[in-house]
């Protein structure tokens, strides 16, 4: 007769147990990628929630605003560094208003005034001076009023 060789089931554990790590280190690639990802959209979103804030703001003051370089800084806040009618806001990390050296953000407003408009240039930067945000806002004088150049 015949003797039969049987092999042992151990082996075949182990490989099913190496292919089941496998799938799962996969898996958890997959997920740690995602979750980087998201945070990298969350710290995104939320700047540009900032900046949406501020720029409304801006906006807002400059609507209310009635020409004099002067009157808007009083409407809107003192700036960290003026350069002619350029203003610029310094922010950090946390959007707190900070100084030019430990600036994470800047925000430069330049307003403008003549007879018939009011308008204002509004930009974001970040610590690299890449451009994160531009906007120009123009308003229509709707009543009597002084304008001056600064």
């Amino acid at each position: 007769m015949k003797k039969l060789i049987t092999h042992s089931k151990s082996s075949l554990f182990l490989i099913e147990m190496i292919l089941s790590i496998l799938i799962l280190a996969l898996t958890c690639t997959v997920c740690v990628r995602i979750f980087a990802a998201a945070k990298t959209q969350r710290e995104e979103a939320r700047d540009l929630n900032h900046i949406q804030e501020l720029v409304t703001s801006a906006g807002e003051t400059l609507e209310g605003w009635n020409g004099q370089l002067s009157s808007f800084i009083s409407i809107f806040g003192q700036p960290s560094k003026t350069s002619g009618a350029l203003l610029q806001y310094y922010y950090d990390d946390s959007w707190n208003p900070c100084t030019e050296n430990s600036a994470e953000y800047t925000m430069t407003i330049q307003p403008a005034a003549s007879e018939t408009e009011k308008t204002a240039d509004i930009n974001f930067y970040n610590s690299q001076h890449d451009n994160l945000y531009q906007l120009s806002v123009t308003f229509p004088f709707t009543s009597e009023r002084t304008v001056s150049h600064e």
